[in-house]
């Protein structure tokens, strides 16, 4: 075993969430900061200090939009070189508005709308995908139906 102690690769974990209406139409939120070039993405976010990526995603649907989910399965897990020794970590799971409407979060979500896939396709022709290193490999598994049972993600304790 080598003694030497290797630096932790910094690792960031984030959570959306694809919501399909009674149309099959994708719902995608449009970013508020200007810094994010009012992209349009799903509801998602970074995961928090002891959350699992579950939590993290109904907490940030809550958060930006105001609704309550029920998860359906997941769509897949993401990983991206971040670059400088860093990477990245997404899981996009498939679910549906359970409780309350849709309020975007004023300073953070500018709209929302619900769009066809072919409405989608303009979007990424226009480089308005937000986060695409994430949502475009996520919105084509969509797309094909992928689907994985939620317990494939397992929620750990150290004792």
């Amino acid at each position: 075993m080598n003694s030497e102690r290797r630096e932790r690769l910094p690792v960031s974990v984030s959570s959306a969430v694809f919501i399909e209406d009674d149309q099959k139409r994708l719902l995608l939120l449009q970013q508020a900061a200007e810094r994010k070039g009012f992209r349009w993405g799903p509801p998602a976010g970074g995961m928090e200090s002891h959350e699992d990526p579950i939590m993290a995603v109904l907490r940030e649907t809550k958060e930006e939009i105001g609704v309550g989910l029920k998860l359906t399965d997941l769509v897949g897990v993401y990983t991206v070189d971040r670059g400088d020794n860093a990477s990245g970590i997404g899981f996009v799971f498939r679910g549906r508005i359970v409780s309350g409407e849709i309020t975007p979060l004023e300073g953070e979500i500018k709209d929302y709308r619900f769009f066809f896939p072919s409405e989608i396709e303009e979007l990424i022709a226009q480089d308005m995908l937000y986060k695409p290193e994430y949502n475009l490999s996520g919105i084509q598994d969509w797309l094909s139906g992928r689907s994985y049972p939620l317990d494939a993600i397992k929620r750990l304790s150290v004792k």
